[in-house]
């Protein structure tokens, strides 16, 4: 029996949901182990509900504790030993009276590691140490095929949880990218090629692969660009792998002729139909705004819309959007020069 058919696979609004139910009612709640594959976003969900909430997060990892760490330090007081527990568990006092512990790759720690968090996770608490009411526990990690740092979770742990798989959606991504301003070429690649937005291979010979945290990277190479080119898309597949950046090229090539246009200019002016001419400006403007083609290259195509109209509007539109670094731009003074003798209101900001 697969991994998957042992437990429930839920997408992210599921989880969230799921994990908005557990925050509301922590000392009824069991405690939570989310798995999944590498980059989907599981300790991300989990930071965004916990402060959408409202609520202190702690960050525990196991992995980096020796067993007896948890157990803290003895303290000698009054002929008696106390255990001072660590720092790094929630305090009332300290934190807040509501929050997450959050035990993220928990699977990453040896088994000895593990076993010293078994009180804590079932009976919430540690020796003298209470873990305050308020609390939720959530535990995440990969699964064992997943080419992480992991151990089998052993059988007295993984009883202590309930447990779900999270899946990547193309839907909820897509949400989330939107939130985030993720570039719009992402967005739409995603959104007509769903199956690219998580492809992990358990091969170890591929480091670079699909997924929500490395399409995130990608948007953060083409974020620090004006223009998109093939230096762009070399840096995009370091973050995602060749094959998804070679579709990504070849996506951005497919959707949108403004490339075509440029190479040859007199290909838009024999746009003549009035209806494919507001099509071509708002194929210019959504290449602009995916760092396909520059500002300059936006106002030569501007120069070639065979529709008076629709080429003041284009420019009109590109002034809104970057103010007066527009009039900078070489090609402006050609647009004038071809142009804005018809429209007059244009000639005191194009000498501004």
């Amino acid at each position: 029996m697969s991994f998957e058919q042992t437990i429930p696979t839920l997408n992210a609004p599921e989880l969230a949901l799921l994990l908005r139910e557990t925050f509301a009612a922590p000392h009824y709640a069991v405690p939570l182990m989310i798995w999944g594959a590498p980059g989907i976003g599981k300790s991300d969900l989990v930071r965004e509900a916990a402060a959408a909430q409202g609520l202190a997060l702690i960050d525990l990892r196991l992995s980096q504790l020796e067993p007896t760490d948890l157990r803290g330090i003895p303290l000698h007081e009054n002929g008696t030993v106390r255990w001072a527990p660590p720092d790094e568990l929630p305090n009332a006092a300290r934190d807040g009276a509501c929050g997450v512990l959050f035990l993220d790759e928990i699977n990453a720690a040896p088994p000895p590691v593990a076993a010293s968090a078994y009180q804590l996770i079932l009976d919430r608490r540690l020796g003298n140490y209470h873990l305050p009411e308020g609390w939720s526990i959530i535990a995440a990690g990969n699964r064992l095929d997943d080419r992480g740092i992991t151990y089998a979770m052993p059988a007295p742990l993984a009883n202590r949880f309930m447990h779900i798989q999270l899946r990547a959606d193309a839907e909820a991504w897509l949400d989330w990218a939107e939130r985030h301003t993720i570039a719009p070429l992402l967005q739409d690649f995603i959104a007509a090629h769903p199956e690219w937005l998580a492809r992990f291979t358990p091969e170890p010979e591929i480091k670079a692969f699909p997924s929500p945290r490395s399409w995130a990277f990608a948007d953060r190479v083409i974020s620090r660009r004006t223009l998109i080119d093939a230096t762009t898309f070399s840096h995009i597949a370091a973050c995602v792998g060749q094959s998804a950046a070679t579709a990504l090229s070849e996506f951005a090539g497919e959707k949108n002729p403004v490339t075509d246009w440029l190479a040859e200019p007199g290909a838009l002016r024999q746009v003549t139909d009035l209806a494919a001419q507001v099509d071509a400006v708002q194929a210019i403007r959504a290449a602009l705004g995916q760092h396909r083609i520059s500002l300059n290259d936006a106002l030569n195509l501007a120069i070639n819309l065979g529709d008076d109209r629709l080429s003041f509007g284009l420019i009109e539109q590109l002034h809104q959007e970057v103010g007066d670094r527009l009039f900078d731009e070489p090609a402006f003074s050609t647009w004038v020069a071809v142009r804005g003798g018809q429209f007059p209101a244009m000639g005191p900001r194009a000498g501004a």
